[in-house]
């Protein structure tokens, strides 16, 4: 039963921990838009986890669109947490865009691939 929740709740808590983290804590990467395509590829997968427990899991009543739309709305909150509470982070519209369209690609990818995340 917890084969489809499980991964989407232990990604959601791993995503709030290492979002939430100081920015000192934080490993440099010096690779041009890393942080970029991280976001987008955290809020990807985290999207995809969701449509999967949706799908194949115990019912999870909501829709694709829905699922999204709280996905997002979930990175902006993030976003704005990093700005309120700490001196070394900030709330960047550019992270909330990656966040965003990692999401929105997760919605339009899970369909063409569900049957191979079963």
């Amino acid at each position: 039963m917890f084969r489809y929740v499980l991964p989407a709740l232990v990604w959601t808590l791993t995503v709030t921990i290492l979002t939430l983290l100081p920015g000192k804590d934080l490993p440099e990467v010096d690779i041009v838009n890393f942080d970029k395509f991280a976001h987008f590829g955290v809020f990807f997968l985290l999207c995809i986890l969701f449509l999967r427990w949706k799908t194949f899991g115990p019912k999870l009543k909501a829709s694709t669109f829905a699922i999204v739309l709280v996905i997002i709305a979930y990175g902006g909150i993030i976003e704005l947490l990093q700005g309120a509470f700490y001196t070394d982070r900030f709330a960047d519209i550019w992270d909330f865009t990656a966040n965003g369209i990692g999401a929105l690609s997760g919605g339009f990818i899970f369909p063409r691939i569900s049957a191979l995340l079963r």
